[in-house]
């Protein structure tokens, strides 16, 4: 089961390393159904295995932080070439 989670994110990040949206969206989806599938009793993973999955999920995590600023960046550029000052800012989230 972990072996096709791996492998889900494998995918995902290679669509986010290619910039297709498209194959983001489908990546996503899938690694989604991946750890859906996960068993929920106490069944330990080979701890080797975990860890090689977490440094995925932190590339995939560094990937998306890279490509949010860089979008963010062509909007605020986009919008200095208007005359304008850029109107969307991010917020986190409350909780």
């Amino acid at each position: 089961m972990i072996d096709h989670l791996i492998a889900c994110q494998k995918d995902l990040i290679a669509a986010l390393d290619a910039r297709d949206a498209d194959a983001v969206v489908a990546a996503t989806h899938a690694l989604a159904a991946a750890v859906d599938a996960l068993p929920m009793d106490d069944v330990m993973a080979d701890p080797e295995q975990l860890a090689h999955g977490m440094k995925q999920a932190e590339a995939a995590r560094i990937r998306v932080k890279y490509l949010t600023a860089w979008n963010r960046q062509k909007i605020d550029r986009l919008a200095e070439l208007r005359g304008q000052k850029s109107s969307i800012i991010y917020t986190a989230p409350r909780k």
